[in-house]
């Protein structure tokens, strides 16, 4: 049992059923939050900022990999030296080391391919999304000027409607 029900049933438990049955208790479910208001929609430049946030991690995950990478090499060569140069073989060390060092030289620039790789999508993507606010905030403006003119020419037929009708008098 959870321990909100074992308190609440404590407590009722302590209470006098005269008590119980005169108070009374109501309760209202609570409002759906459901809308279709423009309101609670993305725009396209929060929607640009989350992809650009999917970008961003991804890239930096990667980074962090190639580090770890790295590191870990970095470590096994200096174990496998220290251990070489223990039993006087200094050419199989250095030759390990190179070959550390190159595997370390290609993760890193397999991370910064992928980094430079995802941060052109982005960039494209970013530029897409102000293409479509433009168009969008165009289509919204030429909407207004039409509202503006219907109702500049709905003002100027009642005023026509006005004067006929002063005329008539």
């Amino acid at each position: 049992m959870s321990f909100l029900t074992e308190a609440t049933t404590r407590r009722l438990a302590t209470l006098s059923t005269q008590a119980i049955r005169s108070t009374t208790v109501t309760t209202t479910a609570p409002r759906a939050a459901f809308s279709s208001s423009v309101t609670l929609q993305k725009t396209v430049a929060d929607t640009t900022k989350d992809t650009l946030k999917t970008v961003d991690r991804t890239v930096s995950d990667k980074l962090v990999d190639a580090i770890d990478i790295g590191s870990t090499v970095a470590s096994k060569v200096k174990e496998v030296a220290e251990d070489v140069t223990g039993q006087k073989n200094t050419g199989a060390a250095a030759d390990l080391k190179g070959q550390a060092a190159g595997m370390a030289k290609n993760v890193s620039g397999q991370a910064q391919g992928k980094a430079n790789e995802l941060a052109g999508k982005a960039q494209k993507m970013g530029s897409q999304a102000q293409g479509k606010a433009q168009e969008l905030g165009g289509q919204a403006q030429g909407k207004a000027s039409e509202v503006a003119g219907k109702a500049k020419g709905a003002a100027y037929e009642a005023e026509g409607k006005a004067r006929g009708a002063a005329g008539e008098l």
